[in-house]
């Protein structure tokens, strides 16, 4: 792995720390919706979905502009 570029090494080490992610967050959904009792699971209306999705764009727009952050401190 020493002769992978930073980029590489930046994308494979983000896959990884998404797919932990996702896997805890699937857990937690599953955990907090067994106390269901007819056994169907979850119901997530739109509402909460796209509540979701806006929260997951605002923390990717984060990231992407982490870059930009310390161009602006070396000035």
């Amino acid at each position: 792995m020493n002769n992978l570029d930073w980029r590489t090494k930046a994308m494979v080490a983000g896959g990884a720390v998404g797919a932990l992610l996702g896997v805890v967050a699937a857990y937690l959904y599953v955990n907090a919706s067994d106390s269901d009792e007819d056994g169907e699971g979850p119901r997530l209306n739109p509402a909460e979905a796209v509540a979701i999705g806006l929260a997951v764009l605002g923390v990717m727009r984060q990231i992407a502009s982490l870059p930009e952050a310390k161009k602006g401190k070396k000035k």
